[in-house]
């Protein structure tokens, strides 16, 4: 296939991409990935160093630096950007802990950085989709949202609300050309994870649990990430689209 037949299948080209967390391991992937594809990327994270170099390398058109903790920073971000076509909510935190010891205090902070940001994301990006007849919207969960396993209650929780949320307003948007989807990884190699990939008890559960015998990386989300935010997906919403190398399956 053609690079413009390719382009006119996506129909990614030159359209506007919001990605946040575009500062982390899966942001800088994804945003380098767009920008391959002829979109227009912005970033949004609140480390302005990373986004400088991205935007230097060629990896972002524009940049917005703000915490997304903060109560207005949805319209902050709209005023700073202008209406995008994709938006791919990507922040976040993850978070463990058993339930004895986990504070109101750690949900709070879970649920802000996993669910309230792409809430906020969404709420202030929305109508100008409706606006412009159309979009796409990617929310980035976990495989532990609809898959929980002990000592992550709090993270599994805000993840799952991240389903539950995109659902609802997949539900509220259908009939206006905006589709809202969630991504869903599994366990990733990368710095967090490295010790204990590296590990005796790393090298069982890889053994026991991950059928393709290794952990993803962020390049196993690209495809999955342009899938539902290109056209390809038109007639997709409201979806979970779990990337774990079949992990979930157990």
């Amino acid at each position: 296939m053609s690079q413009d037949a390719t382009q006119q299948l996506l129909g990614l080209a030159d359209k506007r991409v919001l990605i946040t967390g575009a500062a982390g391991a899966i942001g800088q992937v994804l945003c380098a990935r767009f920008t391959q594809l002829g979109s227009q990327v912005v970033g949004v994270d609140r480390n302005q160093e990373p986004l400088e170099q991205m935007q230097h390398h060629g990896v972002l058109d524009s940049f917005v630096v703000v915490d997304l903790g903060a109560a207005g920073a949805g319209q902050q971000c709209l005023e700073a950007t202008g209406p995008v076509q994709v938006l791919i909510n990507n922040a976040g935190t993850g978070r463990e802990g058993h339930l004895r010891t986990t504070t109101e205090k750690m949900v709070e902070v879970t649920l802000e950085a996993n669910y309230k940001t792409a809430y906020r994301m969404c709420r202030a990006y929305l109508p100008s989709m409706r606006q412009q007849g159309g979009g796409k919207i990617v929310n980035v969960s976990s495989v532990l949202g609809p898959h929980p396993v002990p000592a992550v209650s709090a993270y599994a929780a805000s993840k799952a609300a991240v389903i539950a949320f995109t659902r609802s307003i997949a539900l509220e948007v259908a009939t206006e050309g905006i589709q809202c989807n969630v991504l869903a990884p599994g366990y990733l190699q990368g710095p967090k994870n490295e010790d204990y990939f590296a590990s005796k008890a790393g090298h069982a559960f890889i053994r026991r649990f991950m059928p393709g015998g290794a952990p993803g990386t962020a390049e196993d989300l690209v495809g999955p990430a342009v899938f539902l935010a290109s056209a390809m997906s038109g007639h997709v919403t409201g979806q979970v689209l779990v990337v774990d190398g079949g992990y979930s399956i157990w």
